[in-house]
């Protein structure tokens, strides 16, 4: 009987202590939300989620450089109107010449009609 006992014992704590049995935690917060599961590390070589990670790092990188630019792009469109609404034609096309956007400074020289001349 106490063989046996302490078999189980042996047994539950080998399982417990087994990287097969381990399981980790995710937990993602979005302004008052939290949601958090629990994941098994079962078969998972530490070396493909070590690259995974990367990867994802790598992705979220790349969508916030193509953010930023969609962002100076935005503000440059912005500034380029602001300069042809007040009829600074020539201001308007050297802001777009200097960020190198050939087809914009074009398109205000097109638009844009100097303010005496209106």
């Amino acid at each position: 009987m106490k063989f046996t006992l302490a078999a189980i014992g042996l047994v539950f704590a080998a399982l417990a202590a087994s990287p097969s049995g381990a399981q980790t935690s995710t937990c993602y917060r979005l302004g008052n939300i939290a949601s958090c599961s629990l994941q098994p590390n079962g078969d998972e070589n530490p070396a493909q989620r070590r690259y995974s990670g990367f990867q994802e790092v790598e992705r979220l990188r790349k969508d916030n450089a193509d953010r930023e630019e969609a962002q100076k792009q935005q503000g440059l469109l912005e500034e380029v109107g602001a300069l042809v609404a007040d009829g600074r034609c020539s201001d308007a096309r050297k802001t777009a010449l200097r960020a190198g956007d050939f087809a914009l400074a074009d398109r205000a020289g097109g638009m844009c009609k100097p303010a005496g001349k209106r």
